[in-house]
């Protein structure tokens, strides 16, 4: 499933939304995509990317619009139907105090720039070209009602209402009261016309199941969950991570992946990257600072594609363990499965050291499972988005045997 992304133009009469290699132009007036999209995003938007679009805002100060895929960024001339030469750039050095990837961002009517990114946003001044101080913050510490463990799309509509999206789902979001409006989160499918599309749409959203490679969706699921961190960091605990919380915990684990020079791009030595390791690894205010202290002194990055292979690259070691262990692994309704590989992913000895949750695995009481999946969050409140995503993927496995819908389809993140 593709994320949904999108702007509003300055003129406030289209909108345009990106999802996987396609996008849709949407008419404000009537409430509708325009007759003849979906369209490729190859051919029609000169020197942007042809997919993966994960966000982007016009910003108030110059009208240009600026998309962001991953650790880059390009500025797009609306009025000239163009890329501006000399993109795409890193963010990393461009935009200070921001670090990519971002999941969302949007202009407020005061001037700044709200950046989302996993369960934290970031405050940006385009006047003084920084984020403000005291960022970044928890989404729901500042923005009540609104998805908490990561906005894909953030658009202000000409209504004065602000939409917020997230997976099959968006939230009316009331500037003047500082809360999203009563009775959201609605999914999105019936609500806005020819939404969602594409990859994104093939029941997304609408409670109705979609067919994924777990394999392929897991980057995805994972990106709020842990963030997309390109360069080498140290987490709560002081273990050297990358890319989507991966642990390299020794100068060999480091080594054996195939970063390149933040600036060149050009393949980093063995030599090079244990001493980039021990750089991070030695300094013990890095745990306590957040990945984006370790960015400051990083000079090696991994790939788009990297970072991928490596998640993918764990998902089959757990994919092998999870299926050893479950005897009935292969019948257990798609959400479930994803939710294993969600704690999985997480460690906390799983699944040998969970036993009431194995026993109620067993025993098909799923709604047991949801309850008893909950990984522990003192001292780590990054882990809370995570047990909520759970806790919905294992009910979710208890409504599809409830009312009988294909096992072997994904609801989430629909909760059913």
């Amino acid at each position: 499933m593709s994320k949904l992304t999108g702007f509003v133009m300055p003129a406030g009469d289209r909108a345009y939304f990106f999802s996987g290699d396609s996008y849709v132009r949407y008419d404000v007036a009537a409430d509708a995509v325009d007759a003849g999209y979906p369209k490729p995003i190859s051919g029609n938007w000169t020197g942007l990317w042809a997919d993966g679009i994960d966000a982007v805002v016009v910003l108030p100060t110059n009208g240009k619009a600026y998309f962001f895929r991953g650790a880059e960024y390009l500025r797009y001339d609306l009025d000239a139907d163009r890329a501006d030469d000399g993109y795409p750039r890193p963010i990393d050095g461009n935009w200070p105090g921001l670090s990519g990837p971002v999941d969302a961002a949007i202009a407020w009517n005061t001037g700044k720039v709200y950046f989302f990114s996993g369960s934290t946003y970031c405050r940006y001044d385009p006047t003084s070209d920084a984020v403000d101080e005291g960022y970044p913050r928890a989404i729901a510490d500042g923005w009540p009602g609104v998805f908490t463990s990561g906005i894909e799309a953030a658009l202000w509509w000409p209504s004065g209402r602000v939409y917020f999206f997230s997976g099959g789902q968006y939230v009316r979001f009331d500037p003047a009261a500082g809360a999203a409006d009563a009775g959201y989160p609605l999914p999105i499918a019936g609500a806005w016309s020819g939404l969602p599309f594409g990859s994104a749409g093939s029941g997304a959203g609408s409670g109705v199941g979609r067919s994924v490679m777990l394999r392929d969706y897991f980057p995805e699921f994972s990106k709020p969950l842990e963030g997309r961190i390109p360069y080498m960091y140290q987490d709560i605990l002081g273990l050297v991570t990358v890319a989507v919380g991966n642990l390299i915990d020794t100068p060999e684990a480091a080594a054996a992946l195939p970063f390149v020079h933040k600036d060149s791009g050009v393949a980093a030595t063995h030599d090079e990257i244990v001493a980039e390791w021990q750089r991070i690894k030695s300094d013990p205010s890095l745990a306590a600072a957040g990945h984006t202290a370790a960015r400051k002194i990083a000079t090696l990055v991994l790939t788009e594609s990297a970072m991928d292979d490596l998640v993918k690259r764990v998902y089959d070691g757990h994919e092998t363990m999870l299926a050893g262990f479950y005897a009935d692994w292969a019948t257990w309704p798609l959400d479930a499965r994803l939710g294993a590989h969600s704690i999985a992913w997480a460690g906390a000895n799983y699944p040998k050291g969970w036993p009431k949750l194995n026993a109620a695995a067993a025993a098909g009481d799923w709604a047991t499972v949801a309850a008893e999946s909950k990984l522990k969050e003192e001292g780590n409140p990054g882990v809370v988005p995570r047990n909520q995503a759970n806790a919905t993927l294992f009910r979710n496995a208890g409504a599809v045997l409830a009312q009988g819908l294909d096992r072997s389809l994904l609801y989430y993140p629909t909760a059913l």
